[in-house]
């Protein structure tokens, strides 16, 4: 049959036989291609307007001094820069692996049990956004070169940018909560010798330091333990975790042991002393100062 027999409908459903329609994992790749690409163009695209602009002042500015306005009326930090955050040689534990990741428009967390607890009391809750924010994980790997030995989690970071205004509703929201959550005792279903069952276990907060680093810091203690003095804690618990914050301008940290102290549960040493988490937040609050509005 001749092309000028075809109808059009026909014509395309033949052409469409012949297309070679590509595989899904073939298409993620050229879609993360494509937005690398548009990322790295975008990028060059502003170092080549901010180039241009340079230029431009330049060639129209007769003294240096000039210059010097131009980037100072600027000034004002954005984002939320890697140094900002501790790092490996902060601890006083071995850490030879770190894990990281960046945001924007986060909620400032610092214990999501405890804003639960809050909300079951009857407090209004409504998260502080962050303008931006950046994450970081520090863990000891315990065996090099065995793969099935997974890395020990030593401490998470939180930092993030906040608008004015932003941490002192940080910090009024937890005194309050705190206040309405002293002691909250939650009934858990369990299963024990194949027998459904019921276990209580009483949480509680306190704020155990306030103002030993930055413009304010916080060392928050959280606790759990059964109802019953006798009764054994079915769930997996640390039984006491401990998370520090600390501002400085606009900033904000939020920091802590990943798994928590154990001393209350095993008998061991917690990870960090109280103590060590007072030192680390005088040396957050030190990288802090560099990337704050207003700085240090």
């Amino acid at each position: 049959m001749r092309d000028d027999d075809l109808t059009f409908v026909e014509l395309v459903q033949r052409e469409l036989r012949t297309v070679r329609w590509p595989e899904p994992a073939e298409i993620r790749a050229r879609g993360r291609r494509r937005s690398r690409l548009t990322a790295l163009a975008a990028a060059v695209s502003v170092l080549a307007v901010a180039a241009g602009s340079a230029v431009a002042v330049a060639a129209h500015s007769p003294t240096t001094p000039t210059l010097a306005a131009v980037g100072g009326a600027s000034a004002e930090r954005a984002g939320v820069p890697q140094e900002a955050l501790l790092a490996e040689a902060d601890l006083p534990v071995l850490a030879d692996l770190e894990l990281g990741e960046s945001g924007a428009r986060e909620p400032v967390e610092i214990d999501k049990l405890l804003v639960t607890c809050a909300r079951e009391q009857g407090e209004p809750v409504d998260p502080v956004v962050s303008r931006h924010s950046r994450s970081r994980s520090l863990l000891r790997n315990l065996a090099a070169g065995q793969s099935n030995t997974a890395p020990m989690p030593l401490l998470t970071q939180d930092l993030y940018r906040v608008e004015p205004g932003g941490a002192d509703r940080v910090f009024t929201d937890l005194d309050r909560y705190v206040t309405s959550c002293s002691t909250w005792r939650q009934t858990t279903p369990v299963l024990r010798d194949g027998q459904a069952g019921q276990v209580s276990i009483v949480y509680g907060w306190q704020v155990a330091a306030r103002d030993f680093a930055g413009d304010r810091a916080v060392l928050l203690r959280h606790t759990e333990q059964a109802a019953e003095p006798d009764e054994p804690l079915i769930q997996p618990t640390s039984g006491e975790t401990v998370r520090v914050v600390v501002q400085v301008g606009d900033l904000i940290t939020v920091f802590g042991p990943l798994n928590g102290p154990v001393s209350h549960t095993s008998g061991e040493l917690p990870l960090f002393t109280d103590g060590e988490l007072r030192g680390l937040a005088r040396t957050a609050a030190e990288r802090m100062c560099a990337a704050a509005n207003p700085p240090c």
